[in-house]
């Protein structure tokens, strides 16, 4: 991690700013910093030797180029000398165009892809559809950066690629906009079956996602996991299924190529959708009206999220930082609250349904106005 380590530390009030770098607020060892292009916390530590060690926290996930700003400045606050530094000869990594992040908008996507792994069938998408923009969804962060070469590699322009959970991404997307939908080979989890991908809300999500005579495609080699899947399928109006077993198609994952060579039977499951859903008309309001009391510290879990409590950064006699995870059970995220007469989120939830319930609950457990 960049971080550098500081002989000295003088008493500061805050706010303070440093050229184009402002110090909100000191919250125990945590300073909330502001520049152009970020906001995040830094952490302060002593260390044995009388020094300090100063690093940016992790959950505010500042860019290098703001980091290495805000460094210079908190030095030149202090009047500190350098004992050690390893950010210097550390290069920005310029952000890939194709990568999106769950805030981004995702009301031009025509097809998705969930668990691309090696790409090959997105990548035949994208030379399929080159009018239409596909979206890629996948949590193996080393899959997405083998595609986000092999896109760039071959000028592949109309790709977006997320490293998220799709259950949670497709709430995301507007009604009656996606063609299709593809689910190639997911992990069958069967000693966690809460952890499938294809379930109840994944497939009311899908079905009101996709247009009129739109359609899901399910491809797997486990058996468990087509009968579950069909299963699950059935409890659904106003769809055709189809399915096939063993039939060629027209791309070969390189998990297809092993099964083959095992013999194992190959199974199809095309979910036609012939609803016309509701336009998503979700505004996310993620405000407080009152300050958040009797604070509990024990993790709260929800049908669709959880809420956790985890630590409280004191900043003054009136005001405090607060430290929580909330959001959806199987990707919660991490987040700061500002707690005072009118409390803020240091940097705003992601607006996702999952998010907003656990914000609403917050607000109802804590003595706020839900």
């Amino acid at each position: 991690m960049p971080h550098i380590v500081v002989d000295n530390l003088i008493d500061v009030k805050y706010p303070q700013k440093v050229n184009d770098v402002e110090f909100l607020f000191k919250a125990d060892e945590l300073i909330g910093v502001k520049t152009p292009n970020g906001k995040f916390l830094l952490k302060v530590l002593k260390k044995e030797d009388e020094n300090y060690l100063v690093k940016y926290d992790k959950i505010t996930r500042p860019i290098i180029s703001e980091i290495k700003k805000a460094y210079e400045a908190f030095i030149k606050l202090h009047e500190a000398n350098v004992i050690f530094e390893n950010i210097k000869g550390i290069k920005e990594k310029l952000p890939n165009k194709n990568l999106l992040n769950i805030e981004d908008d995702l009301s031009n996507i025509d097809i998705v892809e969930v668990g691309f792994g090696s790409g090959r069938h997105l990548i035949h998408l994208a030379k399929e559809n080159p009018n239409k923009i596909i979206l890629g969804i996948e949590i193996h962060k080393p899959s997405i950066e083998q595609v986000l070469k092999r896109l760039e590699h071959e000028k592949i322009t109309n790709v977006r690629v997320l490293n998220h959970d799709a259950r949670i991404i497709l709430s995301k997307i507007p009604s009656n906009k996606l063609s299709a939908i593809y689910v190639h080979f997911p992990v069958p989890w069967d000693k966690k079956p809460h952890r499938r991908v294809i379930n109840k809300d994944f497939i009311k999500e899908s079905q009101r996602t996709l247009k009129k005579e739109g359609f899901l495609h399910l491809r797997t080699d486990s058996d468990n996991y087509f009968n579950y899947s069909l299963n699950e399928f059935l409890g659904f109006d106003k769809i055709d299924l189809k399915v096939k077993k063993n039939m060629p198609y027209i791309v070969s994952s390189k998990y297809e190529d092993r099964w083959k060579k095992l013999n194992k039977d190959i199974y199809d499951i095309y979910m036609i959708n012939h609803e016309i859903s509701p336009e998503l008309k979700e505004n996310f309001d993620f405000s407080f009206e009152k300050k958040l009391e009797n604070l509990d510290f024990t993790p709260k879990i929800y049908d669709n999220f959880v809420i956790h409590i985890e630590k409280v950064f004191k900043i003054d006699d009136t005001k405090e930082l607060i430290r929580a995870t909330i959001g959806n059970f199987n990707r919660p995220e991490h987040i700061y609250i500002l707690n005072d007469e009118k409390p803020v989120y240091f940097k705003k939830p992601a607006p996702i349904k999952e998010n907003y319930l656990a914000h609403l609950e917050l607000k109802r457990l804590f003595n706020g106005v839900s």
